[in-house]
């Protein structure tokens, strides 16, 4: 019998393609999440699955074969501070959230939570 393991999915967007994508995360430990995968997701169909309800807080990491970002491929990512995920894409050392359109410089996560796909 295989060990149960609990697994949620954020959605992100890509800096590039500002399209949104699934990513997998396996809780690992209180407040510890490991990424394992990632896969292009439509926006309604991340409501309908409920993806846009999650929400993560804690230390995340990536596991070794982390595929990254389905679109440009990048293993960034970076959290906004409306909460949301996008990939981290820097134009003039300055990243824009594909969710809010913010800009600013980047700063070290400090284990907020994540807000998966809500629309604000």
């Amino acid at each position: 019998m295989s060990e149960f393991k609990e697994a949620v999915v954020l959605i992100a967007k890509c800096g590039e393609s500002h399209k949104s994508y699934g990513i997998r995360m396996e809780k690992t430990g209180t407040d510890r999440w490991l990424t394992t995968w990632a896969f292009p997701i439509k926006d309604s169909s991340a409501k309908r699955e409920g993806y846009d309800k999650i929400q993560v807080k804690g230390d995340i990491s990536f596991s070794d074969d982390y595929p990254g970002c389905p679109y440009c491929g990048g293993h960034g990512l970076t959290l906004c501070p409306c909460g949301h995920l996008s990939c981290t894409i820097m134009r003039s050392n300055v990243f824009t959230c594909e969710w809010c359109g913010m800009q600013g410089e980047i700063g070290n996560y400090s284990g907020e939570t994540i807000v998966a796909g809500a629309d604000y």
